[in-house]
C-alpha cells in the first residue's frame, strides 16, 4: 500500500512537469477555502473561438502566404482524425489537419498529472456492433481486438475491457451494483422495469420493412421504416407516457441515460434517440458480457493518441480557421495562428469540414444553408472536473466501481480514472466528475456555466459529492475544472429523421462535411463514421480523376 500524497508534493510534481508555470497565463487558479486545496479553471480556447463572431476583426492585412495541398481537414476531433486515418491508410498523404486547440482530440481530450491520466470528456466505447465495420477495423489495427474465435466473435484485450465492478448506484444510504435502481422497489415498479426492458429487447432485435435494423450504430444504417422513424416526432417522455411507463425509479433511470448520452432530459430528447440509447447497442464479444465497454485511464484520449501518432507531419494546431472559400476548382482555407496572430492559407482540391457545424455558418463563404442549419442546432453545456484524491472514497456498501452515480444528484456522478490500473487501488487516485446542465435551454445553461465563478463550481461539486461520500472533501488534493460550452449536440424532436440533418449531410461543392453533429449523437462511432465516409468520397473522386 502506497503512502498518501500531500498537496505540497502534488504541486511540486505539477511544477516539475511545467504545468504550474502556466498558472495565470492560460487559466485561472485559486484556493478552495475549507478545506484548502488548489483549484484551476481550464477548458477549450473559448475566447479564441469567439473571435469568429466578428469576421471583420479577422481579416488579414496584406498578402497571406499560401501552401498547396490536395486535402485540408478542418477540425481535429474524432471525425477529423478518422478522416485523416482513412486517407493515409489508402495512400493519400498530401493533406493538412487544422485544429484550434493546442492539441487535437476535441471532446475526447485527456490530461495527466503525477497520479495518472484522465479524460476531459468521452471516456469509453461500447463493444462494437457487427455493423460498426470501421470501429472494428480500427480496433483490430490498434490491438484492441486481438483476434476472432471460431464463431466470429471478437476477442478483446482483457486490459481494455472495463474491469469489475463496472457500475454502482448510491440509493437509500448505500451503493448497489449496476445503475438500474433495485433497492426498495415496489412490486409494480419491478414489473414495470421488466416490461420496459422486454420492450427494449424487441426494439433491439427489430428490422424494418426495408430489411435494415431498426436501431443501428452508426445510425445512418438504421431502418427508414416509418414505423420506427415516426418515433422521432415525439419526446421520450411522451413515449413513456403512451406506453404507461410512469414509475419514479424507471423515469429516473431513463432520464439519467438521456442526460448521460445527450446532455438533455427525456422531456426534450426525441423518442427515437432515447430508444436508440438502449436498443442500438448489441455488441457481443468472445471474452466479455454483452454490452460491455472498452475504456482506458485517459478515456477516449487513448484513441486520440493512437490516431495522431502517424499524423505528426500533417497536424497543425493553434490554427483558427477564419474562412473557407471555393474559387473554381480550388478551395482556399485561411487560418490564423492563435499564438503568433499570423495568417496562412491552404489551397486544396478538397476540404473535409470536421469542426462542429455551428462554426460552418461563420467561416464557409457562400454556403447558403450553413447559417440556417446552425440556427436549428442545440448544444448541451457540461462541466467536467478532474479531482485528485489522497485516498479512495469510502465504499458505502460496495467497492468503488468504474462508474459511480447518485440517485439524488443533478450530476452524472464520476468515473474512476485509475480503475483500469492493474496495481493496487489503495493509493492516490483521480476521479472524473460529469455535470450536464440539462434542465434549461442551452443558451441559458451556457450563461450559467460561464456565469458561475470557479469558487461556486468548486463548492457545488464538493457539496454534491458529499451526498455519496461525507468525508471526501478532506481527501481532495486538487481540483481542475473544464467547462464545455458546446459539449454535445442534442437530438431534439424531429432532428434525427428531419430536413435539417439531411441538409447537414449534403456536400457544398468539394467541401465535404464530417462531424458527429450530422448524427445528432456525440459519440465516437458516429464521429468516426462521418470522418471515414467523407474520406471515401474524396478517394473515389481522386480515383475517378485518374481513370
Amino acid at each position: 500500500m502506497s503512502m498518501p500524497i500531500s498537496r505540497a508534493t502534488f504541486l511540486k510534481g505539477l511544477a516539475g512537469c511545467g504545468v504550474a508555470a502556466l498558472v495565470g497565463k492560460t487559466y485561472i487558479e485559486w484556493i478552495h477555502p475549507s478545506p484548502q486545496f488548489p483549484c484551476r479553471m481550464l477548458g477549450p480556447s473559448r475566447d479564441v473561438g469567439h473571435l469568429l463572431r466578428d469576421p471583420k476583426a479577422l481579416r488579414p492585412s496584406g498578402d497571406v502566404p499560401s501552401v498547396a495541398t490536395k486535402v485540408t481537414i478542418v477540425g481535429g476531433g474524432m471525425a477529423g482524425l478518422s478522416a485523416a486515418w482513412w486517407l493515409k491508410k489508402h495512400g493519400v498523404t498530401d493533406f493538412v489537419l487544422l485544429d484550434l486547440e493546442k492539441d487535437v482530440g476535441g471532446n475526447s481530450s485527456s490530461g495527466k498529472n503525477e497520479i495518472g491520466s484522465y479524460p476531459w470528456g468521452a471516456h469509453y466505447v461500447p463493444i462494437a456492433n457487427s455493423e460498426s465495420e470501421y470501429v472494428r477495423e480500427l480496433f483490430q489495427e490498434l490491438g484492441i481486438i486481438q483476434s476472432y474465435n471460431k464463431d466470429g466473435l471478437a476477442v478483446y484485450d482483457e486490459l481494455m475491457l472495463c474491469h469489475e465492478p463496472q457500475e454502482r448506484l448510491f440509493k437509500d444510504g448505500s451503493f448497489h451494483d449496476g445503475l438500474v435502481p433495485k433497492r426498495g422497489l415496489q412490486r409494480n415498479e419491478n414489473e414495470e422495469m421488466a416490461r420496459f426492458f422486454k420492450t427494449i429487447v424487441a426494439f433491439r432485435n427489430a428490422t424494418g420493412s426495408d430489411g435494415k435494423l431498426a436501431f443501428a450504430i452508426p445510425l445512418d444504417l438504421s431502418s427508414e421504416d416509418s414505423k420506427y422513424t415516426s418515433l422521432d416526432s415525439i419526446t421520450m417522455d411522451q413515449w413513456m407516457k403512451d406506453n404507461d411507463f410512469q414509475s419514479k425509479p424507471l423515469l429516473w433511470y431513463v432520464n439519467y441515460c438521456c442526460r448521460d448520452d445527450y446532455g438533455s432530459t427525456l422531456q426534450k430528447v426525441s423518442a427515437w434517440a432515447g430508444i436508440h440509447y438502449f436498443a442500438g447497442r448489441r455488441g457481443v464479444a468472445a471474452n466479455s458480457e454483452p454490452n460491455s465497454v472498452i475504456t482506458w485511464p485517459q478515456g477516449n484520449g487513448f484513441l486520440v493518441e493512437k490516431l495522431k501518432q502517424p499524423l505528426k507531419d500533417q497536424i497543425q494546431v493553434h490554427s483558427l480557421v477564419t474562412e473557407v472559400k471555393q474559387y473554381g476548382d480550388k478551395i482556399t482555407t485561411t487560418c490564423m495562428n492563435s499564438q503568433s496572430k499570423k495568417y496562412k492559407a491552404f489551397e486544396s482540391e478538397f476540404v473535409i469540414f470536421a469542426a462542429p457545424r455551428f462554426v460552418a455558418g461563420r467561416v464557409i463563404a457562400d454556403h447558403k444553408t450553413a447559417s440556417a442549419i446552425s440556427r436549428d442546432l442545440r448544444y448541451a453545456p457540461w462541466m467536467v472536473a478532474n479531482i485528485s484524491l489522497k485516498n479512495l472514497p469510502d465504499a458505502r456498501g460496495l467497492a468503488p466501481a468504474w462508474d459511480n452515480v447518485s440517485y439524488y444528484s443533478d450530476s452524472l456522478g464520476y468515473v474512476m480514472a485509475n480503475h483500469q490500473d492493474i496495481t493496487t487501488r489503495q493509493k492516490p487516485n483521480v476521479i472524473t466528475y460529469y455535470y450536464p446542465l440539462s434542465q434549461s435551454e442551452p443558451k441559458a445553461s451556457r450563461e450559467k456555466l460561464y456565469g458561475s465563478s470557479p469558487e461556486q463550481w468548486s463548492q457545488t461539486i464538493v457539496d454534491d459529492l458529499q451526498k455519496m461520500h461525507p468525508s471526501i472533501a478532506d481527501e481532495i488534493i486538487s481540483m481542475d475544472l473544464w467547462p464545455w460550452g458546446h459539449g454535445m449536440i442534442r437530438p431534439s424532436v424531429g432532428f434525427i429523421w428531419g430536413d435539417t440533418r439531411r441538409q447537414m449531410k449534403e456536400r457544398n461543392g468539394n467541401i465535404i462535411f464530417a462531424h458527429s453533429d450530422m448524427s445528432g449523437m456525440s459519440n465516437f462511432e458516429e464521429a468516426q463514421y462521418h470522418g471515414v465516409e467523407a474520406a471515401k468520397i474524396i478517394l473515389a473522386s481522386i480515383q475517378q480523376g485518374k481513370s
